[in-house]
């Protein structure tokens, strides 16, 4: 199976994107083809944006080419995670067979609940996979501590087992898979369960706070800096219900929501709205 892999942290490096590299390595251990188009910098947060207007450049680098995944073509792009799906799909791999999958991720950190679903770079890149065609993954490891080798290696062999698994249970459908792996002992021992997205909103708290404010000699000028307030988020969580993903992840279990790449409209509207 050739996969194409994308994600939001950028280049792997141990401070915001250590989990690519050795995911990539159990990928290539259960002899699949793979190849990495990723963002040169950090877009997190970015869901499946396009920079309209920009030019993209993207450039060979494979981080560790004396390592195990010898033979996987690694490329970063300065554009998004969604940019590079569209990269990989139509530009990078035309020398290699048809992509059959795109994974985004792992993510340095989880994504659970609707909140984070729709603002997550790394399931945008899934997103974009699903609307050109193509079956996605996108998978979030629910850490963004630094673990240990052993935890870290784990989650990547029971990824990559869930990721063959999917493809050949794939239900009708689906566009895309959002899954959820806890960083804990034994996770490759741990159920994977099929959930919802936990419903989640923004209500008594903001991504910003206010850092200037405005005086006389500033009339009109407020600065805001980027300061996510994530208790709703974590509250959402601790009183999630079963089958979600919130609770899986309480429950240490692996979350699978099986998603549409669209929103969709609402049924039973109908008739005109004003004359």
């Amino acid at each position: 199976m050739h996969i194409l892999v994308v994600n939001d942290d950028g280049p792997p490096n141990d401070s915001c994107s250590p989990y690519i590299l050795p995911f990539v390595q159990a990928l290539r251990r259960d002899k699949h083809i793979v190849t990495v188009v990723i963002p040169s910098t950090p877009q997190s947060w970015i869901s499946k944006a396009h920079l309209v207007g920009k030019s993209l450049t993207s450039v060979r680098h494979h981080p560790n080419p004396l390592a195990e995944d010898e033979g996987v073509e690694w490329t970063v792009v300065n554009g998004t995670p969604a940019s590079c799906t569209q990269l990989g799909l139509y530009h990078l791999t035309s020398h290699l067979p048809p992509v059959d999958l795109v994974v985004s991720g792992p993510n340095w950190g989880r994504n659970v609940t609707t909140l984070y679903n729709l603002a997550s770079g790394t399931v945008g890149g899934a997103l974009e996979g699903a609307q050109c065609g193509k079956r996605a993954i996108a998978i979030s490891f629910a850490s963004k501590d630094k673990e240990p080798k052993d935890i870290i290696e784990a989650a990547c062999r029971v990824s990559a087992r869930l990721v063959s698994r999917l493809m050949e249970v794939w239900a009708a459908g689906v566009e895309l898979y959002a899954v959820n792996v806890p960083m804990i002992s034994g996770v490759d021992t741990r159920k994977a369960e099929y959930t919802t997205s936990l419903p989640c909103y923004w209500t008594q708290n903001s991504l910003f706070q206010e850092a200037i404010k405005e005086t006389p000699e500033r009339a009109g000028t407020r600065e805001f800096v980027w300061r996510p307030q994530l208790k709703d988020v974590e509250r959402g969580v601790s009183r999630a219900y079963n089958g979600t993903d919130g609770s899986a992840m309480v429950e240490g279990h692996i979350s699978v929501t099986p998603m549409i790449a669209t929103f969709r409209s609402v049924d039973g509207l109908t008739g005109s709205v004003f004359r």
